[in-house]
């Protein structure tokens, strides 16, 4: 890919058809579910060491972090995603695209794919693809296109 299509924003004329990604409810509710766990779990360790009161805001601060983290999360999350026979075009919530080279993947189900994606500073970025965020055929193309990607790295 040349540099002309590192930065064009989607639904401009050259650019590869995108696929919109909705947020998913189904990583939601995962990220939810950590987070309450994680919390309770705090709450239980600090509890018989400082008391009820200590427990509590010990538990407030943990609830606070993650939940900030999470929203972060979020908001990092691709707009729109475009395929091609060896990795995918990452468009922001800005709508600046980005070329990124599949080298892994995984796949839980038909539920998740986990992609491994080069980053143009050297450092592999994580993207999680669920099932509910995308339509049932793209996810299945997705889900073929990063396994023959991957297993060139294999």
């Amino acid at each position: 890919m040349t540099g002309a299509h590192m930065n064009r924003p989607y639904g401009e004329a050259g650019a590869p058809p995108c696929i919109p990604i909705r947020p998913s409810r189904f990583l939601l509710g995962c990220v939810c579910g950590f987070i309450a766990v994680a919390d309770a779990a705090v709450f239980q360790a600090v509890l018989p060491h400082v008391g009820l009161l200590h427990a509590a805001v010990a538990a407030l601060t943990c609830l606070g972090g993650l939940g900030l983290a999470a929203g972060r999360w979020a908001r990092r999350q691709p707009a729109a995603i475009g395929l091609h026979a060896d990795g995918i075009t990452v468009w922001d919530r800005a709508g600046h695209a980005r070329y990124r080279r599949i080298v892994g993947c995984a796949q839980w189900s038909a539920r998740l794919i986990a992609l491994t994606l080069s980053s143009e500073k050297g450092r592999p970025r994580t993207l999680l693809v669920a099932a509910d965020s995308i339509d049932s055929d793209s996810f299945r193309q997705l889900a073929v296109r990063a396994r023959r990607a991957a297993s060139a790295y294999l």
